[in-house]
C-alpha cells in the first residue's frame, strides 16, 4: 500500500495523539491525574483532569467519607478505559496560575473525535516558529537545520 506524504504525516500525528491519550490513561490509573471538573456545552461536555504531576492537587473526598474517594477513583478508571479504547481523546490543555488542566472529550460525551489535520498543523508550526524567533531572539535558520536532520 502506497501512502502519500500527507497520509504518512497524518498517521504520525494520529499515532502521537494516541500515545498521549495512553499516557494520560496511565497517569489516571496511577493516581497522578484525577478528574477536576466538567465543562458543559450545547450538545456535550468535556472533562477536566489535573493532578500533582502537572501542578494541581489530587481531588479527594472529605475526611471520614471513604465512599467519596471510591467514587472519584471509579470515575478515574472509567475515564482511563474510555481513553484506552479511544472513545475520548485529549482535546485541549489549559494553563492556569500554578497548574495545568488536560481536557478530554469524545462522542460518548456528545463531542466529535478530533482527527489530525495537516493544514492546521502547518499553520501552527509556522506561527510557533515566528513567535519563538521573535520573542526569544533565536535565529530562524535554527529551524531549517532541525528540519534537515
Amino acid at each position: 500500500m502506497n501512502y502519500t506524504s500527507i497520509e504518512k504525516d497524518e498517521y504520525v500525528i494520529a499515532l502521537l495523539q494516541r500515545e498521549i491519550n495512553l499516557a494520560i490513561a496511565f497517569l489516571l490509573l496511577s493516581g497522578q491525574l484525577t478528574i477536576r471538573g466538567a465543562f458543559v456545552t450545547s450538545g456535550g461536555f468535556s472533562v477536566s483532569l489535573s493532578g500533582p504531576i502537572i501542578g494541581g492537587k489530587r481531588i479527594e473526598g472529605k475526611p471520614g467519607y471513604p465512599v467519596a474517594n471510591t467514587i472519584i477513583d471509579i470515575i478515574d478508571v472509567i475515564i482511563s478505559i474510555l481513553l484506552i479504547i479511544d472513545e475520548i481523546r485529549l482535546i485541549s490543555v489549559l494553563v492556569g496560575p500554578g497548574r495545568i488542566s488536560l481536557i478530554v472529550s469524545g462522542p460518548i460525551f456528545g463531542d466529535p473525535l478530533n482527527e489530525p489535520s495537516l493544514p492546521i498543523v502547518r499553520e501552527s508550526l509556522h506561527y510557533y516558529r515566528q513567535m519563538i524567533s521573535t520573542h526569544f531572539d533565536l535565529d530562524p535558520r535554527l529551524f531549517r537545520n532541525i528540519e534537515k536532520e
